[in-house]
């Protein structure tokens, strides 16, 4: 017989629970108070309960002083970008490197800011090495491994840990709505459940988080997409699978319509399984809106501002994160395929090319300050 999930008090106060541990307690060297700003993003969301937070370009930390002066002013919640994936630390059998997530953690740190994980299980960049052991049979073995030293190392110093990463895919034809990928030949549907089992054992503190995309907007698609995250959702909740969190990830489109009342049901129906739920990685891609600078800044901040509008109603929300911070950082300016046709800079995220607040930054402020406020609650389930 199944075992039922813990309730949804226990699962958001485990939750919730790191924002006091010693993990983020100021030692020596390390600033005696948080870095942000009370104008700030991190400011305005923590007065209602939430946080705000960025992912984090490692280079750029490294080589831009004004750049990490942004994140610490902003954020209160840190994710690398790239530097904790498998296919950066471990490019080769004999070169796990931490230098890069290493720095971003000692970021974090010395600004009193929190830290995400991302991301231990993905399907896409795996060096071709590892693609072998997977073929040659040797996949949990290798998992245990690499879990156990990425996990393993930052135990302590991680709120949560995106354990999977888009795993869904109703395209590929499967009963079970699992995409079809290298993981899932080598270790088959349980490799999901092994994943968390394996990050739990390891780093217990740290939540365990389904980071998936494509889940906010309104398309048949996207509606076939969500049902299977609910149905894959209760299954793991029967199964006793240690996951506390899930992850949208918040890619908005321009060409797709937001539909709020799905997605208000949505997030209730996530929340009612007892799951806490972060946005992991907000940004517009803006290739469809309007060339003229104002009138494309209105539609980013529209559709950032009724989505938050709906996900900072729902109490489960933890967290809300932006992919990078910086328009001049945006994936979608550094992919060809995502560029705007007209050669102009996605207008993606709340800081522009120059670090200079946007249009979209105020309008984030603005839908934190507007949004209830859940701190009695949040306390309340942080004492469970």
């Amino acid at each position: 017989m199944s075992r039922p999930g813990p309730s949804r008090r226990a699962v958001l106060g485990g939750a919730l629970g790191l924002a006091g541990s010693p993990v983020f307690a100021a030692g020596p060297g390390f600033a005696a108070a948080p870095s942000w700003s009370e104008d700030s993003l991190q400011a305005a969301a923590a007065r209602k309960g939430v946080a705000y937070g960025s992912a984090v370009n490692g280079v750029t930390l490294r080589q831009d002083p004004a750049y990490g002066r942004a994140l610490a002013r902003e954020a209160g919640i840190l994710v690398s970008e790239n530097a904790m994936k498998l296919t950066y630390a471990w490019r080769a059998p004999d070169s796990l490197d931490f230098t890069y997530a290493d720095e971003v953690a000692a970021f974090a740190k010395a600004n009193r800011q929190r830290l995400r994980g991302h991301t231990l299980v993905w399907h896409e960049g795996l060096p071709a090495w590892v693609g072998e052991r997977l073929a040659a049979g040797e996949g949990e073995a290798f998992l245990r491994s690499w879990i156990g030293a990425m996990a393993g190392r930052y135990r302590g110093q991680i709120e949560a840990w995106d354990v999977v990463n888009e795993i869904c895919g109703p395209q590929d034809g499967r009963p079970d709505g699992l995409q079809r990928t290298r993981w899932l030949a080598a270790l088959g549907p349980a490799y999901v459940d092994l994943a968390f089992r394996i990050q739990h054992a390891v780093a217990p503190d740290a939540a365990g988080v389904w980071n998936e995309n494509d889940l906010e907007l309104d398309a048949d698609w996207i509606d076939q997409r969500r049902a299977m995250v609910l149905r894959t959702l209760e299954g793991m909740r029967r199964r006793g699978v240690p996951i506390r969190r899930l992850g949208l990830q918040g890619h908005l489109y321009a060409k797709h319509p937001l539909n709020q009342d799905k997605l208000r049901t949505f997030l209730r129906e996530v929340a009612g399984l007892g799951l806490a739920i972060e946005v992991t990685e907000l940004d517009v891609n803006d290739r469809t809106y309007p060339a003229d600078l104002d009138a494309r800044d209105r539609a980013v901040s529209d559709l950032v501002r009724r989505f938050l509008d709906v996900v900072l109603d729902e109490a489960a929300v933890l967290n809300v994160l932006t992919w990078d911070i910086t328009n001049r950082n945006t994936w979608l300016n550094a992919n060809p395929e995502r560029r705007r046709p007209d050669g102009l800079l996605q207008r993606a995220l709340p800081l522009d090319e120059h670090l200079a607040r946007t249009p979209l930054w105020s309008a984030m402020r603005r839908a934190f300050a507007d949004a209830p406020d859940h701190r009695r609650a949040r306390d309340a389930l942080r004492g469970a």
